[in-house]
């Protein structure tokens, strides 16, 4: 007995529909995902750092980052977690769950609230005990962001120098 000969023609054409169906499909995914490739990652800068009310023994800071998006299309963040090394001591960081969308090649301010690490704030005082500094001190600043959707987690790095404006 043959079961091949049960079929006819038309389910025959509908699965070979189908499958030509799904197959442009996963091509067009793939292309998508391929064009995701040339997604640059976003800037990042910090604007200001500006002290708050303490709470407890934990020094609070207000930290303003400006997130630059150079991409065709909107960078909308989920959630954040941040660092920020002053001297290469870690003394700031924080999280946020707050929504942010920076538009197409555009740029936003977050304001977002962080606090001081005990053990990193301690050992920056004792290299500036030791070794004072003049003008500026040299941050780098490390964030994680998550994308909304699949957009899956970016992390951004950015160094520079802090104004101590002693002129």
């Amino acid at each position: 007995m043959n079961i091949r000969k049960q079929s006819s023609g038309a389910p025959t054409s509908t699965r070979l529909a189908g499958f030509l169906l799904a197959l442009a499909f996963m091509l067009a995914t793939g292309c998508a995902s391929i064009g995701g490739m040339d997604f640059d990652k976003p800037g990042i800068e910090l604007l200001g750092l500006e002290p708050m009310p303490s709470q407890g023994m934990e020094a609070r800071f207000l930290v303003r980052l400006r997130i630059v998006n150079p991409n065709p299309i909107p960078l909308e963040i989920q959630g954040m977690a941040y660092d920020v090394f002053i001297r290469d001591s870690k003394v700031l960081s924080g999280v946020s769950n707050k929504g942010l969308k920076v538009n197409a090649y555009s740029e936003s301010v977050a304001e977002l609230e962080v606090a001081a690490g005990m053990f990193g704030s301690l050992a920056l005082i004792r290299d500036l005990i030791s070794n004072p500094a003049e003008e500026s001190l040299p941050y780098r600043l490390n964030a994680k962001l998550s994308r909304k959707g699949f957009g899956g987690t970016l992390r951004v790095s950015r160094e520079g120098q802090l104004d101590l404006g002693t002129r």
